[in-house]
């Protein structure tokens, strides 16, 4: 399939949030509590609980907290966790759903994916190589469209919300989605940042065959060639 990233989806901070006030680093969940996830050893946030896991315990231990992980849609953990009383005492998930979970007092962060990588793109855009040679200007014109959209949004915060609320017909108050994607942290861009140590580490402990050397091996390099990382 010669399956390759295309842009980056923007850079943003996922964070691991918990309800229990006894947990204050990943070190401290035990086998009482459960930590959702879109989808358990796979999923993005997977591979950040187990990148940190390595970076506290060793390679060796990469996966030591997938057992207390548990595959759950972000919306009925965050209602969970809102809620509490259940084993349910930690949540990864990404933007709205941490903030949604962290307006409750009870609710804080455990883990901030900029902690371990700094700035980085967590999901990207990605297509095969024979799509993209088979509809030229099909790509063409998307991928320009995406990065004309990130830097409309990046650039002019109110509008992208107006719009986003426009498109989707979404139900959420402007001012509480503006106060998410103003985060300073949030930068809308298809420039990917600090994608190579995750995919290095996912190579050293045996997740993908082929250790790339560096991250033009995974993204396709179009007329103008992205300046990334």
């Amino acid at each position: 399939q010669n399956v390759k990233a295309v842009a980056s989806l923007g850079n943003f901070p996922y964070y691991l949030v918990s309800n229990n006030p006894k947990v204050k680093t990943i070190a401290d969940f035990t086998e009482k509590d459960r930590i959702a996830v879109p989808a358990v050893g796979v999923s993005v946030q997977s591979r950040f609980l187990q990148y940190a896991a390595a970076k506290q315990w060793g390679d060796k231990e990469f996966n030591r907290l997938d057992k207390y992980t548990i595959a759950v849609p972000h919306p009925d953990a965050t209602a969970a966790l809102i809620a509490g009383g259940t084993e349910l005492t930690g949540h990864f998930s990404n933007p709205p759903f941490q903030d949604q979970a962290l307006a409750n007092p009870n609710v804080h962060v455990v883990l901030n994916t900029y902690d371990l990588l700094g700035p980085n793109s967590p999901t990207v855009l990605f297509a095969t190589e024979k799509f993209r040679s088979e509809n030229p200007k099909t790509y063409k014109a998307f991928v320009e469209a995406l990065a004309e959209a990130a830097n409309f949004a990046q650039k002019d915060k109110g509008a992208a919300a107006d719009t986003y609320i426009r498109v989707t017909k979404a139900k959420i108050d402007r001012e509480a989605l503006l106060k998410i994607i103003d985060n300073p942290q949030f930068e809308f861009t298809v420039t990917p940042k600090n994608t190579y140590p995750l995919a290095e580490f996912l190579y050293r402990v045996g997740a993908i065959k082929n250790k790339p050397q560096s991250w033009k091996d995974y993204f396709f390099q179009d007329t103008t060639p992205l300046q990334g990382s």
